[in-house]
């Protein structure tokens, strides 16, 4: 098994998410672009069908482009809190806050104001006030959840990883490097930097006391404490100078334990009996080299730890002993976890995981994610209905088509009914971070790309639509699929990175070549297929741009003149003229942005009239060549062959502005797979009826 850097503790891995931020290139997450592998138009009996006289539909200035579907469910749930009337929030990664006030059977979405939803921390007042800290600052909600307001007066650093509220109501806020912790003692209304003596401003978690005694638990500097609330801070780092700590917890007796993280330093979970003049390691039975992301120290005197990839273990004897108890966890990534007054406890998880439950003390745990929408959608693809040749755009989609949905962390979802509901559809399949679909034109056969984390990746084929899949690797394809494309003789190509660079089956999987000749780059991004023939593979890393095959992938040659931003995540051809056209991404915010080529690749233009996103994640074509591209910063559409283009994202919520993967069903109807959104749908079809025939979805681009 390979140890993926995504996959230690890179959900705190802090820093570099900052220094990404800080320049504002969106580099966080990547993604692969894909083309219409044919434009040929099939009748049901096979027969190539007759040019449709296609028209665009007409849409409504009152209403938004999109609307989201109801899934698929699951989330990253960053951060927990339950309030005095037992409701539970969960704050998620880019999908806002959820609410429940039936002990997490059902949620519900409370964003109205929450114009940032990247959300890493969540805590209640007595008062019942509840404030949500986020990457684009402070948030505050005086009727339990339903409206939200910006209250950031003073606090010049907006990034805030943690938040504690002490008996008095005054708020501290934790934020990452450059800030350090600000203080509210108006109820969020105005902040005040309190950050003498804290020489360490990457604060992941702060926890206070009976006594009023703040602490806060920094990230590579160890843990600190205040007694005059916040003005003045002391290191607390005997026998732990420059620790890396995620979590803290204080128990009813005032033993504080605190998480740390295998990064820095030290692994497991440290505890203090005096209020944190010393640290002892206290691991026996927490088998776990990796980062302690969350602890929990319930009334009854149970501690629990939540690990990033361990699952949850247990203490009932302050620390001295602990126990993993993952029965129905399904996920074993833990961000965070809470208690009710019921003594019920909810745990967080990461990689869209979501949200479970334990009514047993964590004997066992049952997942509850009904209505959580937050999920990382990197992959589309539709089968159109094979019964009739169009489907009437007055219907959205078509109940007859099936769209699939390939998460970064819960494998593959399946929708029959345009969205409104969503199985998951893993039979089979243990590789869990889709990245990239290719559908056959008849079958329903699909292949999914996928990276290899927890000893699972690569290419895997389902030819029962989705309802069970085997590995088709046959030992040859060992690193991440990050782009797939079928021509139409039915061979298929998979783009892999990490020097893998394409391979070519020319039997349904069951067998692969490499074909690199020529090809000096093999991180593949990106695959388009031209009607004659022609391949072309988008590169990421190696400046080459674009390379171009006319002989089934046996030779390479590079096509990119012209080509300025050379890293392609995403390639698509147009059904209509033929041209190509390549979504490419900064380089430390530089670049990007959209090119054509009118010349079979032989030269590119770069056509950003209009487009004024730079980190280009998908593109996709409709049938009368309206151009859509997803980026970090939503939908963006030409419909004049990429001369201009117009922000198409209207009714994306907050949580949906990166746009991973987009497809059309036979009604003519978009599709967008989005980074905590799930899918999201046009409100009207892009055009007035579809020529009947599989849309293999554009592919998401890799996460550094």
């Amino acid at each position: 098994m390979k140890n993926k850097a995504d996959s230690q503790s890179a959900f705190l891995n802090r820093p570099l998410v900052i220094t990404l931020f800080a320049f504002l290139a969106a580099v966080l997450l990547f993604t692969l672009g894909n083309a219409f592998a044919q434009k040929r138009q099939t009748k049901p009996n096979g027969s190539i069908a007759q040019k449709q006289n296609i028209k665009p539909h007409v849409e409504r200035p009152d209403q938004g482009f999109w609307a989201q579907t109801n899934g698929p469910q699951g989330g990253d749930g960053i951060a927990l809190a339950t309030n005095s009337s037992g409701h539970v929030f969960v704050g998620t990664q880019g999908g806002g806050v959820f609410r429940s006030t039936d002990d997490g059977e059902m949620w519900t979405g409370v964003n109205n104001g929450l114009t940032a939803t990247n959300v890493r921390a969540l805590a209640i007042s007595a008062e019942g006030h509840i404030f949500a800290g986020t990457f684009g600052g402070a948030f505050r909600s005086t009727d339990n959840g339903d409206s939200w307001t910006a209250v950031n007066n003073g606090l010049e650093f907006p990034l805030i990883d943690s938040l504690a509220i002490n008996s008095s109501g005054d708020i501290f806020a934790g934020t990452v490097e450059g800030g350090g912790v600000y203080r509210s003692t108006d109820d969020g209304d105005s902040w005040t930097l309190v950050d003498n003596g804290l020489t360490n401003t990457y604060v992941a978690a702060l926890a206070i006391n009976s006594s009023g005694d703040v602490f806060a638990a920094t990230f590579g500097g160890g843990a600190f404490r205040s007694t005059d609330n916040g003005d003045s801070w002391t290191a607390l780092n005997t026998g732990v100078p420059n620790a890396t700590f995620l979590s803290l917890t204080i128990s009813a007796s005032g033993h504080i334990f605190a998480g740390g993280d295998p990064l820095g330093g030290p692994v497991g979970v440290l505890r203090s009996t005096d209020n944190g003049d010393s640290w002892e390691p206290v691991n026996n039975g927490l088998n776990t080299g990796n980062g302690v992301n969350a602890l929990l120290a319930t009334s009854n005197g149970s501690l629990f730890a939540g690990t990033y990839g361990d699952g949850v273990f247990r203490s009932t004897d302050n620390g001295d002993n602990w126990i993993q108890i993952d029965n129905g966890l399904t996920t074993l990534f833990v961000l965070s976890l809470a208690t009710n007054a019921s003594g019920e406890i909810f745990a967080g998880t990461y990689f869209g995981g979501g949200i479970f439950r334990s009514m047993d003390g964590g004997d066992t745990w049952t997942e509850q994610n009904d209505g959580i929408i937050a999920t990382d959608v990197r992959a589309l693809a539709i089968f159109f209905p094979v019964s009739s040749r169009f489907a009437a755009s007055a219907s959205p989609s078509g109940a007859r088509d099936i769209i699939l949905a390939g998460t970064y962390g819960i494998g593959m979802f399946r929708s029959r009914d345009s969205g409104q509901s969503w199985e998951k559809i893993n039979n089979g399949l243990p590789a869990l971070y889709i990245r990239s679909l290719a559908a056959k034109s008849s079958g329903g056969q699909l292949f999914a790309g996928a990276d290899f984390i927890g000893g699972a990746g690569g290419v895997y084929r389902s030819t029962d639509f989705g309802d069970s899949w085997v590995e088709v690797n046959q030992g040859v394809i060992t690193t991440d699929v990050r782009a797939l494309a079928v021509n139409a003789s039915g061979h298929i190509f998979a783009g892999t990175v990490e020097g893998g660079g394409v391979y070519r089956s020319t039997d349904d999987g069951e067998s692969w070549t490499p074909v690199n000749n020529g090809l000096n780059c093999g991180s593949i991004l990106s695959l388009a297929i031209s009607d004659d023939g022609h391949i072309f593979a988008g590169t990421f890393g190696c400046g080459d741009g674009v390379y171009r095959s006319a002989d089934n992938g046996d030779s390479w040659t590079l096509a990119n003149t012209g080509l300025t931003s050379t890293d392609v995540a995403a390639l698509a051809i147009s059904p209509v003229n033929g041209d190509i056209f390549a979504g490419t991404q900064s380089q430390m915010g530089e670049g990007g942005g959209m090119f054509r080529s009118t010349d079979n690749g032989e030269t590119w233009t770069e056509q950003n009239t209009g487009f004024s996103a730079v980190d280009v994640n998908t593109v996709a074509i409709n049938p009368i060549g309206h151009i859509f591209a997803g980026a970090a910063g939503g939908v963006f559409r030409s419909k004049n062959d990429g001369d201009r283009w117009t922000n198409a994202s209207s009714g994306l919520l907050p949580p949906a502005g990166n746009v991973w993967a987009l497809a059309f069903d036979s009604g003519g109807f978009a599709f967008a797979g989005t980074a905590g959104g799930g899918v999201f749908r046009s409100v009207q079809p892009t055009v007035r009826s579809i020529p009947a025939r599989p849309y293999p979805t554009p592919h998401p681009r890799p996460t550094p």
